[in-house]
């Protein structure tokens, strides 16, 4: 199994902005951090459309709630620290975790949940995924005991299913057309409302890339 790797405060040297600084977001009620704790959250994309920005919001909010937060990378890429940093996240306070796929993720994510340390667990994988129930339920149950949110980033379409049934709450982002980072967000499961909705965000690429 390839070693999972765990580095802080990927540029701590850059002066940040502090999550407080930053307007709470995101708009929606069901996405709002307070309302993820104790769930399992997915986020879908079928191609690079906004995904992790949203997810930004949402770590900036945990953030100005001082909920120490960590991101585990198990895709082949991960976020743009500047990026991050522009949006009032403080950097030195994400813990990130390098692991080697699917199955690593899943295991950090069990070991940052029983550590009861972090209140937002962030798992960016690489594909569609192939995690079983019984794995999200061990999971699901270190959220509630911890009162954490986790939220996992997907790559797939909109029509297809999502991580598994213990995901409570899952959204897919897609271009909206209007722009080149106009996007919306659809609400494609809520079990706790049995409803769906859509958001639209209007993002910004750092200075000198927009």
């Amino acid at each position: 199994m390839p070693a999972i790797q765990l580095t802080t405060g990927s540029l701590a040297d850059i002066p940040v902005f502090r999550a407080t600084d930053l307007k709470k977001a995101p708009g929606g009620g069901s996405w709002r951090f307070d309302n993820l704790v104790g769930i399992l959250a997915e986020i879908s994309e079928q191609t690079p459309s906004g995904a992790v920005s949203y997810a930004v919001e949402i770590i900036a909010e945990a953030q100005s709630r001082n909920e120490p937060v960590a991101w585990v990378a198990g895709a082949g890429s991960i976020f743009f620290p500047p990026d991050l940093q522009q949006r009032g996240v403080d950097l030195s306070a994400v813990a990130v975790i390098r692991a080697g796929g699917e199955t690593d993720s899943l295991t950090a994510a069990e070991w940052l949940l029983r550590s009861k340390a972090f209140g937002l667990v962030i798992v960016d994988l690489e594909g569609p995924g192939t995690t079983t129930d019984a794995s999200l339920g061990r999971i699901q149950k270190l959220a509630e005991r911890g009162q954490a949110a986790v939220v996992f980033l997907t790559r797939k379409r909109r029509q297809d299913p999502s991580l598994g049934s213990r995901i409570s709450l899952r959204g897919f982002i897609s271009r909206s057309g209007v722009g080149p980072l106009h996007v919306d967000i659809h609400t494609v499961k809520d079990k706790r409302s049995n409803s769906s909705s859509r958001q639209s965000r209007q993002y910004h690429g750092p200075s000198g890339m927009h």
